[in-house]
């Protein structure tokens, strides 16, 4: 069941490439508020906060965008004499971008989507026979936020935003992302210069 909804969310997020351009691509870096793993409120049980992802927008019209993002958390990691506890997750985005304004440098949009968490946590005990105990979860999520994106270049953007992910299982938190996009309709016009 659970490579079945991987495989139809994977397949949604690939959805709108039929029919859009395929714009920018890039990535960047974020910081959520993170949660508790089962919610259970003890220091090991905690997500980490920082991130990485790639992202890729496909542009429909000239006010909506798609996007859809791969982000993996850096493991909050737990020490002590006889265990070693490690707490990661990989979140899967898409989002539709409304864009306010289309200015030469500078756009605003509000962004909405829904949010896929795969989160586990392993348990290693230092021990003679050094066992590992992991337990998984995932939890579904809907996307609310902002964001604005700065034209550098005709090659470059940057862009920053924040979003609430509002998710089962007690997954819910805040996050701000900040990041570098490639403008692919740029790179095919100058590829044979």
């Amino acid at each position: 069941m659970k490579r079945f909804i991987i495989s139809l969310f994977l397949a949604v997020m690939l959805l709108p490439a039929v029919n859009a351009q395929f714009t920018k691509i890039g990535g960047g870096v974020g910081y959520g508020t993170g949660y508790w793993f089962h919610n259970v409120d003890w220091d090991y049980n905690r997500s980490g906060h920082f991130a990485a992802f790639l992202e890729g927008i496909y542009e429909i019209t000239v006010p909506l965008h798609v996007t859809g993002r791969i982000s993996y958390f850096y493991p909050h990691v737990t020490k002590d004499i006889m265990s070693k506890i490690t707490v990661s997750s990989v979140m899967f985005d898409i989002n539709g971008h409304y864009v306010f304004n289309s200015l030469d440098k500078l756009e605003f949009y509000a962004l909405a989507g829904a949010n896929f968490l795969i989160t586990w946590k392993k348990d290693k005990i230092i021990s003679a026979t050094e066992e590992v105990f992991t337990e998984n979860d995932n939890a579904f999520g809907l996307n609310i936020g902002a964001g604005a994106c700065f034209k550098l270049t005709e090659q470059f953007d940057i862009f920053a935003e924040a979003k609430y992910i509002l998710a089962t299982n007690h997954y819910s938190q805040f996050m701000a992302n900040a990041g570098v996009l490639i403008n692919i309709d740029w790179l095919k016009k100058h590829e044979n210069e």
